[in-house]
């Protein structure tokens, strides 16, 4: 594995963590308005819960799963990209801790750190070489 692709694990496992929870909103959205649809109209209802809704309510239960179990990885990936990026001084600890820690976009690396956009490039290769050879060595 690449220092990069080792660097990236979070974002990725956090964006389908995100992924998941929009599932489950949808699915959570659906209920709410079946629920909300069969309450205004005054009719009398039974007393059991159909096969449909019963199903609705299993699926809604499973995207849960799905989804705290993914924050869960996202935040396991988190703490082993964390780990590794402590061992790295100075600012190339700080350019890999803005970019895979707080996922920041290269223009607000910029900004917060004061470098301009070459000079962090420049400083994000040193820090992958650093990364690189922790790997390696680990």
């Amino acid at each position: 594995m690449t220092a990069k692709e080792f660097l990236k694990q979070y974002e990725y496992a956090d964006i389908r963590a995100r992924r998941l929870r929009e599932v489950y909103e949808m699915q959570q959205e659906k209920i709410d308005a079946i629920g909300s649809t069969l309450a205004r109209d005054g009719l009398p209802r039974g007393s059991g819960v159909s096969r449909k809704t019963e199903d609705k309510a299993i699926k809604l239960a499973e995207a849960a799963v799905k989804w705290k179990d993914a924050e869960l990885d996202a935040l396991r990936v988190k703490g082993e990209v964390f780990e590794l990026i402590r061992n790295i001084p100075g600012i190339e600890g700080e350019v890999l801790f803005e970019r895979y820690i707080n996922l920041r976009k290269w223009e607000e690396i910029c900004v917060v750190l004061h470098y301009s956009w070459n000079g962090i490039h420049k400083v994000h290769r040193r820090a992958l070489v650093m990364v690189d050879s922790i790997l390696k060595s680990g």
